[in-house]
């Protein structure tokens, strides 16, 4: 499995590709991962006010970055609010991806 980084959308370029699938505030989706980024798909996305990407590497996958787990789900949960169910969800996330 290739592994994946997770970047600011300022920092991606034309010709990465996706590793997963980039979702609107709603939930649609405006990129399906292995998309290969265009200079029309950066802007279409800035414009969306989306901030972070899941690019694939090509490298093997290894665990996650701590610092970069929270900041996926910091986004991931940005729109969830703070219900016991969202909360809870989120912690058995962190969880599971920390023991992966």
């Amino acid at each position: 499995m290739n592994a994946r980084s997770y970047i600011v959308l300022s920092k991606a370029e034309p010709g990465q590709q996706l590793a997963e699938a980039v979702q609107d505030q709603h939930g649609m989706v405006l990129l399906p991962a292995g998309a290969t980024l265009t200079i029309h798909h950066l802007q279409h996305l800035q414009d969306h006010g989306v901030s972070i990407l899941s690019i694939q590497t090509g490298e093997t996958a290894i665990p996650s970055d701590p610092q970069q787990l929270t900041q996926r789900l910091n986004h991931l949960f940005s729109t969830a609010g703070n219900s016991d169910a969202a909360l809870q969800l989120r912690l058995a996330i962190q969880h599971y991806r920390s023991q992966s």
